[in-house]
């Protein structure tokens, strides 16, 4: 492997882009037209949206970066030809790396903040520094605690999704009184969304564990496929991917009651619940790391399928929305 291989897998693009796609598909395909439609007026046009966007991203990078820094050991066991941070790039230039990406967060998150309206909210200055340091305590050892690592990790993803609500929050509570039951549906939609991302992100989390579990016993990682064994670890993920598989049973009610179209609803089946319920069901019996790293490719391609299946319709300006938040971003 090179470096131009080494850094986009340090950085996970496959998953900065669901993450990205998390944020945007709910605000601009749920969230915005529900307060225009409204009479509202949204905070978030596209150079602020393109801002808060940029940082999340930053701010999710820079917890790749520090988390293949500490894990670099257990990643030499768990996955020897894939692990970048020591072979490829050194230790200290991945500290760089780590601390240059908070940096910038740090002005960015300035400069959302001096971007919005009067009287200003101070939730720039603070959310992304908070975000940073979960990211951070869980590289460095929260991971290594059962079902607390699990948990913040977990918690984390399913921020991103409703993070937007924050700015919007006076936007929503004035449309509200013109359209009450659309701005109710919409703020409910994102967070059964995040709730959802929160749910998926934990199973695939206790998925990993159990990937992972040969180095994380070795380096003394104490995840609970370690503590507990993997026969309760597998118990332990199986259920919450039922859980995760009831959530999705109760997205595709909600879907067939107001009337989504056919595609949604049979994209719904095939492409969210049939997977979660049959990997959960498969969890029960499997037993070698490559069903596990299998769960855990097949649970990802489950998160990008929910972000996509979440609107309806896509805009015919699509495209050209993309283009002004990158304008805006690196204006």
């Amino acid at each position: 492997m090179n470096y131009l291989l080494a850094f986009p897998r340090l950085l996970r693009l496959p998953n900065l882009a669901i993450l990205l796609l998390a944020q945007w598909i709910p605000y601009w395909l749920v969230l915005r037209p529900a307060i225009l439609q409204a009479g509202g007026i949204p905070v978030l046009d596209e150079r602020r949206f393109g801002l808060l966007a940029a940082n999340t991203l930053l701010v999710a990078m820079a917890g790749y970066v520090i988390n293949d820094y500490f894990d670099r050991d257990m990643d030499a066991i768990n996955r020897p030809g894939r692990v970048v941070v020591g072979p490829i790039i050194s230790p200290g230039f991945a500290l760089f790396i780590y601390w240059f990406f908070l940096a910038l967060s740090t002005f960015l998150s300035l400069r959302l903040f001096l971007e919005l309206p009067e009287p200003r909210s101070h939730w720039p200055l603070w959310v992304f520094p908070v975000v940073s340091v979960g990211l951070f305590l869980y590289a460095w050892g929260i991971k290594c605690t059962p079902v607390v690592g699990n948990l913040l990790v977990a918690l984390l993803c399913g921020i991103a999704p409703v993070l937007p609500l924050v700015p919007e929050d006076r936007a929503l509570w004035l449309s509200s009184f013109q359209s009450p039951e659309r701005i109710h549906q919409a703020v409910s939609l994102v967070w059964f969304y995040a709730l959802f991302a929160f749910v998926v992100n934990l199973f695939r989390e206790q998925v990993k564990d159990l990937a992972d579990f040969a180095g994380d016993g070795a380096c003394g990682c104490n995840t609970l496929a370690v503590v507990r064994g993997p026969r309760a670890a597998r118990v332990h993920a199986g259920f919450t991917g039922l859980a995760a598989a009831a959530l999705t049973t109760i997205l595709l009610y909600y879907w067939w009651e107001t009337g989504a179209p056919y595609w949604q609803f049979a994209g719904g089946v095939a492409l969210l619940w049939l997977p979660i319920l049959g990997l959960s069901l498969s969890l029960f019996r499997a037993n070698t790391r490559e069903h596990f790293t299998f769960a855990g490719g097949l649970i990802k391609f489950v998160l990008l399928a929910g972000v996509l299946l979440c609107a309806r319709a896509w805009p015919a300006d699509t495209l050209e929305v993309w283009v002004a938040i990158a304008r805006a971003v690196f204006a």
